[in-house]
C-alpha cells in the first residue's frame, strides 16, 4: 500500500506512559489552538481502543477520532471539514528509544497528494481534584500525534462504512545517540526501521 509522506526525518524521542482516561476535550482544545480554529459548527468524537504493539513496553495507542465540520479560523476564513485521528507513543523502557520517522494514511483505500498531514500536540491531563482547574501548575502533559485528513481531498469519505488506514514508520535504538548517528549516516536508519499498520473502522453513527 502506498501513502503520502507526512513527516520527514526524526521526531522527538518520547519516554512516557499514555493516560488511559484522557478527556477528549483536552485533545481537541489543543488541536483547535494549533490549527487556529475559533469556531466549529459541529464535532463528532469516537474513542479508539486499538493498540499497536512494537516491542515489550513500547506501543502506539490510538486514542480518538474527531470529525470537525463548519470550522472558522482566527482570520474568519472557512476551514474545510477535517478528520483528526489522534495517537500517542508509549515507551517505558530504559534500554530502548523509539523515534517516529513518518506517518501515512488513507480513507477507504484512497490516497491524496500531500494529504494527510502530521500535527504533533501536547495534551494537558487535568488533575483529579476538581478544585484544581485544567491548566493549573500541577496539571501534566503528554505528547501525541494527530493525523489530519482534509476531507475536500478525500471524496471517498462517505456517510457510512468508512475505514481509515494508518501506517507509522518508526526507528528503534539503544539510545538517542545511536539513533541520531544512524540517521546521519549514509545508510540512514533502514536496518532499524519498521512499520506499524492499523485499520480503523469508524461506526456509521460517527458521520451523522
Amino acid at each position: 500500500m502506498a501513502f503520502a509522506t507526512l513527516l520527514a526525518g526524526c521526531s522527538p524521542f518520547v519516554k512516557q506512559t499514555v493516560p488511559q482516561d484522557t478527556n477528549p476535550e483536552s485533545i481537541i482544545s489543543a488541536i483547535y489552538d494549533l490549527e487556529g480554529i475559533k469556531f466549529v459548527g459541529s464535532v463528532n468524537t469516537e474513542p479508539l481502543t486499538e493498540i499497536s504493539e512494537i516491542e515489550e513496553n513500547i506501543s502506539i495507542h490510538h486514542q480518538y477520532a474527531f470529525l470537525v465540520k463548519g470550522a472558522v479560523n482566527r482570520d474568519n476564513q472557512t476551514v474545510p471539514d477535517r478528520l483528526y485521528v489522534v495517537s500517542a507513543v508509549e515507551n517505558t523502557r530504559k534500554d530502548q528509544e523509539i523515534s517516529i520517522q513518518y506517518i501515512d494514511g488513507s480513507i477507504n483505500g484512497e490516497i491524496a497528494k500531500n494529504n494527510p498531514r502530521h500535527l504533533p500536540i501536547n495534551v494537558k491531563v487535568c488533575p483529579d481534584d476538581s478544585k484544581s482547574p485544567c491548566g493549573a501548575d500541577d496539571s501534566k502533559t503528554y505528547k501525541a500525534d494527530a493525523v489530519v485528513f482534509s476531507l475536500d481531498h478525500f471524496p471517498a469519505f462517505q456517510s457510512d462504512g468508512n475505514v481509515v488506514d494508518i501506517s507509522v514508520k518508526y526507528a528503534l535504538g539503544k539510545n538517542k545517540k545511536e539513533l541520531r548517528e544512524q540517521y546521519l549516516s549514509d545508510s540512514g536508519l533502514q536496518q532499524y526501521t519498521d512499520k506499524a499498520n492499523v485499520s480503523l473502522k469508524l461506526p456509521d453513527t460517527f458521520v451523522k
